[in-house]
């Protein structure tokens, strides 16, 4: 059975509409695409590094000649912001603490020298915070604040 000039117009019509919002969809899917890597490349990415510092140190003979490492853990990118639950302790060594609600910590050791870190569970290590080679002496009190840093976006 032949077809008619018109059905087979009506046919390629039919193709024709197809084929174009083929295209048209195919486009919108592109320059979808397009704009979404636009806008992920344009993210701001934020990083605010650790750091560490030694505030105070001072003799305390009620220690009975250990030594006291104590002090406060707060947000790098905001220095009011105390951190709870961010894990300090002596490289090398079973010593380790965590901070308390008020971002306070401390831990009693041997007089020796020691490097300190500290770092946010889960964290990337890049955001270690360490002090290196901190010599103790018997009945000494070292008070340490850490930064713990951070990435946002």
């Amino acid at each position: 059975m032949e077809r008619s000039p018109s059905e087979n117009n009506n046919t390629l019509n039919t193709t024709d509409l197809l084929i174009k919002k083929l295209r048209t969809v195919k486009t919108i899917l592109l320059m979808s695409s397009i704009l979404l890597i636009l806008i992920w490349s344009c993210r701001r990415v934020v990083i605010v590094d650790s750091s560490a510092e030694i505030i105070s140190r001072s003799i305390d003979v009620t220690l009975n000649d250990s030594a006291l490492i104590y002090g406060f853990v707060y947000d790098a990118g905001d220095k009011d912001l105390p951190l709870s639950g961010v894990d300090i302790w002596i490289e090398g060594s079973d010593f380790k603490t965590i901070s308390d609600n008020q971002g306070k910590f401390n831990i009693k050791v041997s007089p020796g020298i020691y490097t300190i870190k500290c770092l946010y569970p889960r964290s990337d290590e890049r955001f270690t915070a360490v002090i290196k080679n901190v010599t103790l002496l018997p009945n000494e009190k070292i008070e340490i604040r850490f930064y713990h840093g951070n990435m946002s976006e």
